[in-house]
C-alpha cells in the first residue's frame, strides 16, 4: 500500500528506508467511492492527500458555473492549498471521479515532521513549488493557446484522464464549452 508513496517521497528528498518506515504509520488510509467528496466547499482542508489509486478532481463555482480546476492522478498530491495553508474555509470541493485510495497526512503531523527532519521541509517546498509551477503554466496556457492547442496539451499532461471523465469536466478545465471540445475532438 505504501510503495508508491515511498517512491514519491524518495523522488523529493534523500530519505533512508528506516526514516520512511518510522513515519508511514502516521499516514491514514482513506477509501473514496466514485463521486464521494474528499473536501466540501466551505470546510477546512486539513489533510494532504497522496493519491495511491483512482482519480480526483477539484472544482469550484466560478461565475455561476461548476469549473474543474485540477485533476489528481495516482502518484500525485491533492489538497486545497489556499485552505490548508491559510486555515480558511475552502473555495472549492474535491471529488473522487472513480473509486480512489488516499493516504492522508494531517497538517499537525506534517508540521511535526518539518520540525524533526530537514528532508520533510524539502518535500513540502518541492510540493508547493510544483503546485505553483503547474498553476502558472495553466494560467499561461489559458491566456495564450487556442482551444485546439489547449486540448492537445491536456492530452499530453493527462492522457489517462480523457477516457475516465465526462467531457464537461475537461471542457470546464480548459475554459471552453463542451460543444467546442466536441468539435476539436472530431478533428484528426
Amino acid at each position: 500500500m505504501y510503495e508508491s508513496l515511498i517512491t514519491f517521497l524518495k523522488s523529493l528528498a534523500p530519505f533512508t528506508d528506516s526514516e520512511l518506515e518510522e513515519v508511514l504509520p502516521i499516514f491514514k488510509y482513506k477509501k473514496l467511492k466514485k463521486n464521494d467528496l474528499f473536501l466540501i466547499k466551505g470546510h477546512y482542508s486539513e489533510h494532504v492527500a497522496f493519491v495511491n489509486s483512482g482519480l480526483l478532481r477539484s472544482f469550484a463555482d466560478i461565475s455561476g458555473k461548476e469549473t474543474t480546476t485540477f485533476f489528481a492522478i495516482p502518484g500525485s498530491i491533492e489538497l486545497d492549498g489556499h485552505s490548508y495553508l491559510l486555515k480558511k474555509p475552502s473555495n472549492e470541493s474535491i471529488q473522487a471521479i472513480e473509486d480512489s485510495e488516499l493516504l492522508l497526512l494531517s497538517r499537525k503531523d506534517l508540521y511535526n515532521l518539518y520540525e524533526g527532519n530537514w528532508k520533510w521541509q524539502q518535500v513540502g517546498r518541492k510540493i508547493i513549488e510544483d503546485f505553483f509551477i503547474k498553476s502558472e503554466e495553466r494560467t499561461m496556457r489559458l491566456q495564450n493557446m487556442s482551444a485546439h492547442e489547449l486540448y492537445k496539451q491536456f492530452l499530453i499532461n493527462y492522457p489517462m484522464v480523457v477516457q475516465k471523465v465526462p467531457l464537461s469536466y475537461i471542457a470546464s478545465y480548459l475554459g471552453i464549452t463542451p460543444e467546442t471540445l466536441s468539435r476539436i475532438r472530431k478533428i484528426k
